[in-house]
């Protein structure tokens, strides 16, 4: 009988063992990374030249970009105690009777930007509906974002908007619309290529 419980026992801790030994042990299949590895963002390109998009769907229309100082960057996202901000743009888009918006932000380096987005998110405060989900992670374009949920009043009723924001090296990515289909504000964030 002691013999016959040793053998279970080896076998079954083989078993668990080559389980995790044997398979295809690509990242991308597993869904331990991401399916490719993210673009960066080049170093000389400027905020506004990264918020026009030149690979967009042919539904979003390029209305323009407009430089973004930091005082209102801050004021705007909440972030008054974020220290490292160089410069930033907003491209604006029009899609179907929707407007959206790319915001850009440089920040001096990575960890600036993650704070960024720390501070950011720290400024939404839980949604009533506890079955509902404020911070959606997302991940496209080699990189993992955040979809935020918010709700504004529309005709005297509350309609969510949404707002997908991430990080490339040092630099902060937002884009949100005016809709409540977080479906085309996804689209224009895949867009970036970032």
């Amino acid at each position: 009988m002691k013999k016959m419980v040793a053998l279970i026992s080896a076998l079954a801790i083989l078993m668990i063992t080559f389980s995790g030994c044997v398979g295809d042990n690509n990242p991308a299949v597993n869904r331990t990374e991401p399916d490719t590895p993210g673009a960066t963002i080049s170093p000389g390109q400027s905020t506004i030249d990264i918020s026009k998009l030149a690979n967009r769907s042919a539904d979003f229309e390029y209305v323009g970009s407009l430089p973004l100082d930091e005082t209102y960057i801050k004021d705007y996202y909440n972030a008054e105690n974020v220290s490292g901000i160089v410069e930033g743009s907003e491209g604006l888009y029009k899609y179907n009777e929707s407007d959206f918006c790319l915001d850009v932000i440089e920040l001096k380096d990575s960890e600036a930007a993650n704070n960024f987005i720390t501070a950011y998110k720290s400024t939404f405060p839980p949604l009533q509906n506890e079955t509902d989900s404020r911070f959606v992670e997302e991940s496209f374009n080699g990189h993992s974002a955040v979809k935020i949920k918010k709700y504004v009043t529309d005709k005297g009723e509350p309609v969510p908007r949404y707002i997908y924001i991430w990080n490339n090296e040092n630099y902060v990515l937002a884009v949100s619309g005016n809709t409540v289909d977080s479906a085309p504000v996804k689209q224009l964030a895949v867009a970036t290529g970032y």
